[in-house]
């Protein structure tokens, strides 16, 4: 069975949820002005191409047109509660530029569960699309516990692989962030015990992968097994080569983009699992 959230729906909910994410970039550039000014000096935009004024009018409509979209679809799927979640992330994005970016590891987290929510979201209308269609959600109730545990192994993905490359970007951009006054980890403790930090999270998340993929080759889902273990794992090996090894400025920007990649790399598998099943 195909999925019950229609395309155009589908559509819907990633055009709100760029936007609510474009309102969260933009914003993040207007509190962030000083910090890339030493950062990035060659790709700041705001307050210098753009005018500040016209920035906070860019958020509010990014922001507002993403709300009002999310809202829209959660009224369609007989569920107005889940709407809320875009105001909510919304109001994260704002905390976290204007505050929680400046301390202690607050900032990392909050990024990273906004990352894990972008996954969870997308099933969580799918759900309440499923459960207003009786009948249909009567035949796949069986499957519903498989599909629980999958999203919830791919939410965990994306948060700790979010977490690790935003304490590696802290480390590259400490230089600014200091000038600005923020509180990060790396500021905080300095560069060995912020790497030390993202390490243990490294590690942790190849532990938890290793395990889904035992768990994946018992039940004889061969195809996926293989495509983690040679898309995902080999390459999470290789960049922790990489951070054990981090000096620099350039080794910390390419560490993040790599995490990027290892993201793009594990969203992918989805197609996967869905042929799979």
């Amino acid at each position: 069975m195909g999925p019950v959230f229609s395309l155009a729906q589908f559509i819907l909910l990633v055009l709100a949820t760029i936007l609510i994410a474009a309102g969260g970039y933009v914003i993040n550039d207007y509190f962030d002005q000083k910090a890339d000014a030493v950062n990035k000096p060659e790709k700041r935009i705001a307050g210098e191409k753009i005018h500040n004024n016209l920035l906070l009018r860019y958020y509010r409509v990014l922001t507002i047109l993403g709300i009002m979209l999310g809202l829209s679809l959660a009224i369609l799927v007989n569920y107005w509660l889940l709407g809320l979640v875009f105001p909510a992330v919304a109001a994260m994005l704002w905390s976290y530029s204007s505050r929680y970016q400046k301390t202690v590891l607050a900032g990392n987290v909050m990024i990273a569960m906004m990352a894990a929510m972008v996954i969870l979201i997308e099933w969580l209308f799918e759900f309440f699309a499923l459960k207003a269609e009786p009948v249909l959600f009567v035949e796949v109730f069986k499957q519903l516990n498989s599909i629980h545990v999958i999203v919830f192994a791919f939410t965990l993905f994306a948060f700790f692989v979010t977490l690790i490359r935003e304490i590696v970007k802290d480390i590259e951009d400490m230089e600014g962030d200091k000038q600005q006054g923020f509180k990060t980890l790396v500021i905080v403790s300095g560069v060995a015990k912020a790497k030390n930090v993202a390490l243990a999270f490294h590690l942790i998340t190849i532990a938890l992968l290793a395990f889904c993929q035992y768990l994946l080759y018992i039940q004889n889902l061969h195809y996926v097994f293989w495509y983690i273990t040679i898309a995902v794992q080999l390459l999470f090996l290789f960049v922790l080569y990489y951070l054990v090894t981090a000096r620099s400025k350039k080794d910390f920007h390419f560490l993040s983009n790599a995490y990027k990649i290892i993201m793009i790399a594990g969203i992918l598998s989805m197609q996967i699992f869905y042929i799979s099943f």
